[in-house]
């Protein structure tokens, strides 16, 4: 007895009536296929095996990937900070935090307080985007320069008769279009700084300030003094600080911005190791790591604190700190 297959045809057409391709339904992929079918008014309801396989699969590899993701996230070292994956909803607020104060030993000696008026500001972007790129466009050297035709060298004759020979004419071997020549409308030597609105200014540090103080990587220690003037005790102390999350690319080095009080100037004769300021103990010590950055309150900036991944500092630096940015701005 003879066994008649029927197979599903289904034709598509172009706006101008004309047939551009017929397809089987055997010939499509299962989604395709329910699609196509569901259009027909043919087995609108019905679901196949494959379908529901491929869902059962993918729901359970996302449930595989989110528990490997916290199990690594529980896993990473975090040090003494409390690091959020998310930036809370009430960010913003002007909220005043207590955080614990460390000391360079790791062992906690007290709290700090991070006043909300600047460590808890709504993070503005755009504010923090024309800082960033006001202090790189003032810390350009702007030393380009090419030369036009009058500075190149070369000679000044003609380079053939203006006429009689039947080529275009040429009056000097040092003009643009020549080969060696001069270079019209090039780079002159220029300063690339511009004005921008002090308010912005600091408006765009409080913005870089709350975004770290949201992260919950700002470190608060008490003071670096005591601290072996060395580069593998400091390497050792922002392990204990920073932990995995202060690692800059490469997970080698890590990236730290030290903020420090205003820094104290000593003469040759005091240049002894039982001598040194604490922080000449913390610039000597990190000079020889390469993310490590060691700047006074006076220089914090914006491009600093968004460059390095973690910051670390003083209760000296966050006094003078937060003393400087209530000050009325000087117009």
């Amino acid at each position: 007895m003879a066994t008649t297959t029927t197979t599903t045809t289904t034709t598509t057409t172009t706006t101008t009536g004309r047939t551009r391709w017929t397809t089987p339904t055997t010939m499509m992929t299962p989604p395709m296929r329910s699609l196509v079918m569901a259009d027909m008014g043919i087995g609108a309801t019905r679901t196949f095996a494959s379908d529901a396989t491929r869902a059962a699969k993918t729901s359970t590899e996302a449930e595989d990937a989110s528990d490997a993701g916290e199990d690594a996230d529980a896993a990473i070292d975090q040090g003494v900070m409390a690091v959020r994956w998310t930036v809370p909803e009430e960010q913003g607020s002007a909220r005043d935090v207590v955080v614990p104060m460390h000391g360079w030993d790791g062992s906690v000696r007290g709290e700090a307080t991070l006043p909300g008026r600047i460590f808890d500001q709504p993070l503005r972007v755009d504010v923090a985007h024309r800082v960033v790129r006001w202090q790189r466009a003032k810390a350009r050297a702007g030393t380009h320069k090419t030369k036009t035709r009058g500075e190149v060298s070369g000679t000044t004759r003609k380079a053939r008769p203006q006429k009689g020979q039947g080529r275009a004419r040429v009056g000097m071997l040092r003009a643009p279009q020549m080969r060696g020549g001069g270079v019209a409308h090039g780079p002159v030597p220029r300063s690339h700084a511009y004005a921008l609105p002090k308010k912005v200014r600091r408006m765009g540090l409080k913005v870089a300030l709350s975004a770290r103080a949201a992260e919950g990587k700002i470190v608060i220690v008490d003071s670096f003094a005591g601290m072996e003037p060395k580069t593998r005790v400091m390497k050792e102390t922002l392990e204990r600080l920073t932990g995995d999350m202060g690692l800059a690319a490469g997970g080698k080095f890590h990236s730290t911005l030290i903020v420090d009080g205003e820094f104290e100037e000593t003469s040759e004769e005091d240049d002894d190791e039982e001598t040194y300021s604490p922080n000449e103990i913390v610039r000597i010590s990190s000079r020889n790591l390469p993310h490590v950055e060691v700047l006074p309150q006076i220089g914090a900036n914006v491009y600093s604190i968004l460059r390095r991944r973690t910051l670390v500092m003083t209760k000296s630096g966050l006094e003078q700190l937060i003393r400087r940015l209530d000050e009325p701005i000087r117009r």
